[in-house]
């Protein structure tokens, strides 16, 4: 029945002062009516609970509560539907105290803040909530009671709900009345209800008696069940389901089935055979489309449409004895008696009220909120709007508040259901009730006939720049009419490339439909699919609503409790930090704000070390990417030769950008998004391009070790779960196999050097190109990837020398804190150019001659390999190199053999030692001396920076003194790496030190020794984030956010660190004296003679008590050629090995003396990064 002529015609209602007055008036007038069916045992039978024997054991209840001290009390409960939730709700709201629902779903950590917010004495729950809630039950704080609804007995512990009923109907029979005849204030609290918002923290809603019975008074007058069945089925804490379906079916006589759970919908309805039933419009939704399958399946999906159409049509929904025969099967899934459906909780597709009405089961929509008890506006069951949420309530004034053109304003409303207030929060209070008016935040308008449409939010409304406003909800439902669509959240998304907001859809797709009709689909061909589909669904809608952009989700929506889709948290992965539920947006300014906040620390420091004050604040690599493709668009940022013997090719800033998104787009479509993608190579314009596509937007990345044997690969490719490998083409035969194997879960394999796909290996080329194809299409899947940057986003395997490689997990922001620190104490311009010689996948080379030009608006220039520095060094002429050690000495050792090749070795000397005192009076005079020297390295260059391990001071004196600055830092893969610098100004330089602490760390010495040598500790945020699945590991070096690292040293007043050691390697001598083998090697390294040295401890039968000092060495052979001749004996050069460390003997203390040397005549074991591998015995070897 759906009659105009019913419009504001109300059923009588008798009159009820508060909850207690409605349930007594009810058991007098209801006496032995069914008020519950309940199964007596899971699976078992219903068995009825009348409205005479439910206020007989409320009353007992309650008595025996008050009896109990809690009297004025908070009493909280949790747990499924059932009859004894509703006795104790009612029990505690009639006499004892104030009621405190909670919703059984919530995370315990939540729950037991909402118990000590509420402030609760007594905590009832079912036994089936026990388990969820045992943390809780053994540590109850401030709860004084702990009832169950599942014990038979009280124990020590656990009072039960039965037995305290029982001992109430004692104290009833001795005459104990003091709850009975307890009199209510209406205006007094009865019910601390907590929101579950979809856009923010839980706020506790005080309800009183009034607010409550005023609410079931004015909807009984609109909606009459009296002799109805109804099945419960929404969760009962919520205030919907509570006031709408418990309490009005108790005022108005009608029988509550409460059922036995979600998937026992359809059973319980043909058992019980109800009339009326509310739900959510996700469950009356999900009935529709089921009820559409199986008319499908069965071939009749066109006659049901038929007979809808034809029922409507003709009116013949009035007919009920028609109705039943015409849509039997349907009438039949309801148990065959349903007279009534009323949808609430958000909005519902019209479409699914229409279809229900005209198949002869009236359907009804209403609107409310847990602020107002919770009914604003319900349509009559007797005239009714199907895309309205009905006319406010009797005795609710209802009011749009700064409507637009269309209307359209906030709903405000007045009437005895508005809440008394957010418990304890008197500036949210505030924020929504003013002059009694409760403000909705909900944004809607009023047709002539005084029907309430909601429209939306008013927090999630999406302004655009032309100050239209797009109500997602809207947008929201037009996407769901299409079927294959499952789930849909629309949003803003600001976009500062195009100064406007882009209305964004997040999809979460009807897979098993879409399996169904299209057969299998890749990422990439459902991604296409649904961007088509949204395309012709933007047709139905005004252009300025057309959504532009789109993400496809792999798995369902976060949802609140009631099953509404959380607005904030949804658009990422992740949930439960505070920053994830204010939005992705949010999460970015919070991150730009500590980045700004951390340059302004820098702009304003003390430190007389700090003299570049140019740093721009960065939150991640993809943004400070962009940002630079931004500022720098058409500079150089790479130069490479991409075939053996042709010129360098350069690719600006712009081109770089462009190649980096059509990539991480071409990867995404590969289906690679959030997965682990292993990159592996020479260092690169294709490795270092792949490492920004995937870091910026596709996936974590793991640089991988070009130098490690195939099944040492193969083991780190296991343990970081690698899907995908990027690689030159030397390595394709060995990936190939190990795909073929399966030990390795590899789904796709990369070739940089590839020019087309083939059926095993993707091209790299051919990616970028695809990718700039499908960019160009709107594929904004890469563009628009959200980065968060304290997540892991790189693992980086060590390659330490006295162990087995672990995984470093580095974030965005790990990394965009060194690169906003390093260049205030090292210059770099935007016309330099780094020479890139280093492995790349080291995070040496990767963050300082990578990603740090890129910062700085520099370019990078790669090395073909190391027999052609110089020559390439000659053709870009470069101004930056970074090297180690071994690298740096060799290229000095050259230029000294050269200059006493020409017999100019004593004049150089004079020359350099004379320049030292004319550079300090500001005159250089080595220019026209040394410009041949200069040239060797292209004649610009203006920077040498080491790192990696320690170098003799006298050869960085020595390119000092050329005019190339020269300096020493010292880092670790845990601290992304960079913590200290050397100055480039010549006079703050201490290279003998391993730099300046970087400003933004901190630094400390533990366990310092008598000599105030002691561990180095570093906190700073680049830090890492642990070790990768080794928590034990990460235990050992991570204390209070200090970085441990093994090395021993010390730190000077002005913070320049000194290196003396590492902790494993240190020699401990009998007599407890400590030896750093590091010290006598770095005096070892002064030798010409000598290539490289080990120190170690012998313990061995020398005779001796104490450890003796070893040292293992290598012979610079043309050092030892020209100092003796060709000809010269082993003894000869054992001797002269001997004479220079004796000299270096002279100076040590005896504890430190080296007493035996070792001469290899083959290179010593090392790691990929170039280090003697300590914990190798052959190494200790002649």
């Amino acid at each position: 029945m759906n009659n105009k002529k019913y419009s504001n015609v109300y059923y009588p209602v008798r009159r009820v002062s508060d909850l207690k007055d409605m349930i007594s008036s009810s058991a007098d007038l209801y006496k032995d009516t069914a008020a519950f069916l309940q199964k007596d045992r899971p699976g078992g039978t219903f068995m009825p609970v009348s409205y005479k024997e439910f206020k007989d054991k409320m009353d007992a209840l309650g008595t025996r509560l008050l009896d109990m001290g809690l009297a004025g009390k908070k009493v909280a409960i949790v747990g499924e539907s059932c009859w004894q939730w509703i006795l104790t709700y009612f029990a505690v709201a009639c006499g004892v105290g104030v009621i405190v629902p909670l919703d059984k779903n919530l995370p315990v950590d939540e729950m037991k803040n909402l118990l000590i917010r509420s402030g609760a004495s007594a905590l009832v729950y079912t036994k089936r909530s026990e388990k969820a809630l045992k943390s809780i039950l053994e540590a109850s704080g401030s709860v004084e009671y702990l009832i169950s609804m599942g014990e038979d007995t009280h124990t020590e512990t656990v009072y039960s709900l039965d037995k305290l009923i029982e001992e109430g109907e004692h104290l009833l029979r001795e005459g104990i009345r003091d709850y009975v005849d307890t009199e209510i204030n209406p205006d007094a609290m009865s019910t601390l209800m907590f929101t579950s918002g979809t856009t923010g923290m839980a706020k506790g809603v005080m309800l009183s008696h009034k607010n409550i019975v005023s609410n079931v008074m004015n909807m009984s007058k609109l909606v009459s069940v009296p002799g109805y069945i109804g099945l419960s089925i929404l969760p009962i804490h919520h205030a919907y389901e509570f006031t709408c379906d418990i309490c009005t079916c108790l005022f108005q006589g009608a029988t509550l089935a409460i059922c036995e759970g979600i998937k026992y919908i359809q059973k319980n309805m043909t058992e019980v055979k109800p009339n009326v039933i509310l739900g959510v419009p996700l469950v009356f939704e999900k009935m529709y489309k089921g009820m559409w399958k199986q008319a499908a399946g069965r071939g009749e999906a066109e006659k049901l449409r038929n007979a809808i159409d034809l029922s409507r049509k003709m009116k013949l929904y009035n007919n009920q004895k028609l109705m039943k025969k015409l849509f039997k099967a349907i009438h039949q899934n309801f148990g065959n008696e349903m007279k009534l459906m009323i949808a609430g909780g958000a909005a519902i597709d019209p479409k699914v009220i229409e279809d229900f009405e005209a198949m002869g089961i009236p359907m009804i929509q209403g609107y409310g909120m847990s602020e107002h008890a919770p009914i604003i506006a319900v349509n009559q069951d007797r005239y009714s709007k199907a895309a309205s949420v009905g006319k406010p309530m009797p005795g609710t004034q209802v009011k749009i508040l700064n409507p637009d053109e269309d209307g359209v304003g906030e709903v405000v409303c007045k009437s005895d259901s508005v809440m008394l207030g957010y418990y304890d929060n008197p500036e949210a209070t505030e924020e929504v009730l003013k002059d009694g008016w409760l403000y909705t935040g909900d944004l809607g308008y009023l047709d002539e006939e005084g029907f309430l449409y909601l429209t939306g939010r008013k927090k999630t409304v999406i302004v655009t720049k032309g100050g239209k406003n797009i109500f997602p909800e809207e947008v929201e439902a037009v996407l769901m009419e299409d079927d294959l669509i499952q789930e849909a959240l629309v949003y803003g998304k600001e976009d500062g490339k195009v100064g406007n907001v882009m209305v964004t859809a997040d999809i979460f797709p009807n897979y098993p439909l879409l399996k169904e009709r299209h057969g299998e689909m890749s990422g990439s061909d459902i991604y296409h699919f649904y961007k088509a589909l949204v395309d012709s669904i933007n047709k139905k809608m005004p252009p300025y609503k057309s959504i532009k952009r789109i993400n496809i989700r792999e798995t369902e929506f976060h949802k609140t409790t009631t099953g509404k889709i959380k607005r904030y948290g949804n658009v990422t992965e992740t949930e439960g930090e505070e920053s994830v539920m204010q939005g992705y947006n949010q999460t970015k300014e919070a991150e730009m704000k500590r980045a700004k906040a951390f340059v302004k620390e820098l702009n304003e420091s003390t430190d007389p070390y700090v003299k570049y004050r140019e740093s721009r604040p960065i939150t991640d690599i993809k943004q400070m990417f962009e940002s630079s493709a931004e500022l720098y668009a058409d500079n150089v940022a790479f130069r490479q030769k991409f075939k053996k013997d042709e010129p360098y090719t350069t690719i600006t800033y712009k081109e770089a950008l462009a190649d980096v998104n059509g990539l991480g787009t071409a990867l995404i479509n590969r289906g690679l998004k959030g997965r682990r993608v292993g990159i592996i190579g020479e260092t690169r314009y294709q490795w270092e391009s792949s490492y920004l596509a995937v870091l910026n937007g596709t996936g974590i990345v793991v640089p991988l070790d070009k130098e490690l044997a195939a099944r040492d690969l193969e083991q780190l490719i296991i343990d970081a779960e690698v899907s995908a490998v990027m690689f030159d083409k030397k390595f394709e035969k060995m990936f190939r196999e190990m795909k073929a194997e399966g030990n390795a879960k590899l789904d796709v394999l990369v070739n940089f050097d590839a020019e087309e796909h083939t059926e095993e290996v993707l091209s790299w080329k051919q990616l970028i190109a695809e990718g700039k194809d499908m960019v160009a299409c709107g594929d904004r899947q890469f563009l628009d990837a959200e980065i968060r940057g304290d997540e892991m986003s790189i693992i980086l395997y060590t390659s330490g020398t006295t162990g087995i490689a672990k995984g470093v997990m580095l974030s965005h922001y790990n990394l965009a804190y060194d690169l906003m620190s390093a260049p205030t104490v090292l210059k770099v311009h935007t016309d330099d150019i780094f020479f890139s010689v280093l492995p790349v996948h080291h995070t040496y080379e990767c963050t300082c001659a990578f990603l740090m030009p890129l910062y700085k608006g520099a370019s990078i220039a790669f090395c073909q390999g190391l027999k052609y520095i110089t020559k390439n060094m000659e053709e870009v002429k470069p101004t930056m190199i970074l090297g180690v050690p071994v690298l740096i000495e060799t290229l000095y050792k050259k230029i000294w053999k050269n200059v006493r090749a020409k017999g100019k070795e004593k004049t150089l000397k004079r020359l350099l030692s004379m320049n030292r005192k004319t550079k300090k009076m500001g005159v250089d005079i080595s220019r026209p001396f040394t410009k041949e020297i200069l040239e060797v390295f292209g004649g610009r260059m203006r920077v040498i920076i080491s790192g990696g391990a320690a170098i003799n001071p006298e050869i960085l004196q020595f390119f000092n003194d050329i005019g190339i600055v020269a300096v020493q830092g010292c880092g670790l893969t845990e601290c992304s790496p960079m913590i200290s610098l050397n100055p480039d100004v010549e006079k703050d330089m201490r290279n003998a030190s391993a730099g300046h602490l970087l400003p933004g760390m901190e630094v400390k010495i533990a366990d310092k020794d008598e000599e105030g040598i002691g561990e180095i500790c570093y906190r700073g945020a680049n830090v890492m984030l642990g070790y990768y699945k080794n928590p034990e590991a990460t235990s050992e070096v991570m204390e209070n956010g200090w970085f441990h690292t093994g090395d021993l040293g010390y730190i000077d007043s002005e913070n320049f660190i000194y290196i003396t050691g590492r902790k494993k390697n240190v020699i401990i001598t009998k007599n407890g004296k400590n030896v750093y083998p590091e010290e006598l090697e770095y005096h070892l390294s002064k030798v010409p003679y000598i290539a490289e040295s080990m120190v170690w401890g012998d313990e061995g039968d020398d005779g001796s008590n104490d450890t003796s000092i070893v040292a293992t060495v290598t012979l610079d052979a043309e050092e030892v050629i020209e100092a003796l001749s060709e000809e010269c004996t082993e003894e000869e050069v054992r001797k002269l090995i001997w004479d220079e460390v004796d000299k270096i003997n002279e100076e040590l203390p005896f504890y430190k003396k080296i007493k035996k040397i070792n001469i290899r005549r083959e290179d010593f074991e090392k790691t990929t990064g170039k280090k003697i591998k300590r914990f190798v015995p052959s190494n200790k070897e002649s």
